[in-house]
């Protein structure tokens, strides 16, 4: 999984960028520098697993964040538009706000940028229509044809200022212009970026912001970003202390990091034994079979069965015979929905 994080300058991206990856990067300096780190989903029951099971490795999910210029936060007045073109690639993006400063005015910024956004789009859909149109004119391609209609309705659908993950398209009408990697088609994760001062009222921020969450397509957490970059500095025997002197159960970008996760859809199955206790990233709905072929193709093309075990369950009787024994342990078949936190061990030969 791929995470941009865009804002308008000033905003704390570089902050949060740091408070989730433990980086080092100057912040405040207006500077073009474009960061990359790959970050651990924080996972208890991974946790638990090799604390039951004591294997050689542990392997948590993993998200790639990407911290890149792009975006003036001047929305339909910006003088020019022009963005990191890795930025496109992102299969999400983290809006990072301004709601710390005397001046903050999230509803105002959270709006520029999507302006933004959309004025890319519309220029993207614009030359995109024109070269198709020219292609369908030499060739005769039906297909072709096909899809300059749904980019034209991609196109109105901007001129109304409006997302394109609004439009509701059907998933081939999606698969035909994934290609274009219109950046209003990606699910958002509004980020507020509070000052210490109101740590306090979070919950209160986050209820009064609650109309930008759309399910699947906007989430949103409210975070100090200057505080959690403080907490991932420290060592880990002195964050508790830390989180407790501030009145905070658990660091916000521990939140932030599992909203990222499951605005995808993107949920984890499990494994465990001597070598590893793994988490594994799947979509939502995959099937046993697709799931098994993540571990290896190899396992996918020799499926038997899936023995499935909730990780409650597993917490609790630790042992293949106590589970089997409490008849928690299920057989299961290629079609089986796998589920998030399911613990799996695959039966397979080839």
């Amino acid at each position: 999984m791929r995470l941009g994080i865009i804002g308008k300058p000033q905003s704390g991206k570089t902050t949060i960028f740091n408070a989730a990856s433990g980086a080092h990067e100057t912040v405040g300096d207006f500077s073009q520098a474009v960061h990359r780190a790959v970050i651990k989903v924080p996972d208890a029951r991974v946790d638990k697993l090799a604390e039951i099971a004591k294997p050689r490795k542990v392997t948590y999910a993993e998200i790639e964040f990407l911290d890149a210029p792009g975006f003036s936060g001047e929305g339909k007045k910006s003088p020019e538009l022009e963005i990191h073109p890795d930025l496109r690639k992102q299969d999400a993006f983290m809006l990072v706000v301004d709601a710390f400063s005397p001046v903050a005015n999230p509803e105002r910024d959270i709006r520029t940028v999507i302006d933004e956004m959309i004025l890319l789009d519309q220029a993207m859909a614009e030359s995109s229509i024109e070269r198709k149109e020219r292609k369908a004119q030499l060739s005769g391609d039906k297909s072709e044809t096909r899809e300059v209609d749904l980019l034209k309705r991609c196109q109105h659908w901007l001129e109304q200022e409006k997302s394109l993950i609004e439009l509701g398209l059907h998933e081939d009408e999606e698969k035909l212009i994934r290609g274009y990697m219109f950046l209003t088609a990606k699910p958002l994760l509004i980020v507020l970026n509070i000052s210490e001062n109101d740590l306090g009222k979070s919950e209160q921020i986050a209820a009064q912001h609650h109309s930008l969450v759309t399910p699947g397509q906007r989430e949103i957490a409210v975070v100090c970003g200057r505080i959690e970059m403080e907490l991932v500095s420290l060592d880990p025997s002195e964050r508790q202390a830390f989180l407790t002197d501030l009145g905070i159960s658990e660091p916000a970008m521990d939140m932030v990091i599992h909203k990222a996760y499951s605005l995808l859809g993107l949920i984890s199955f499990l494994t465990v034994g001597e070598p590893d206790a793994h988490a594994w990233t799947i979509h939502r709905g995959t099937t046993a079979l697709k799931a098994a072929g993540v571990i290896h193709t190899d396992i996918e093309r020799g499926f038997i069965r899936a023995e499935v075990v909730k990780f409650a369950d597993y917490a609790q009787y630790q042992t293949a015979a106590a589970i089997k024994a409490a008849g928690k342990m299920r057989l299961e078949g290629k079609e089986y929905i796998v589920e998030d936190g399911d613990v799996i061990l695959f039966r397979f030969n080839v």
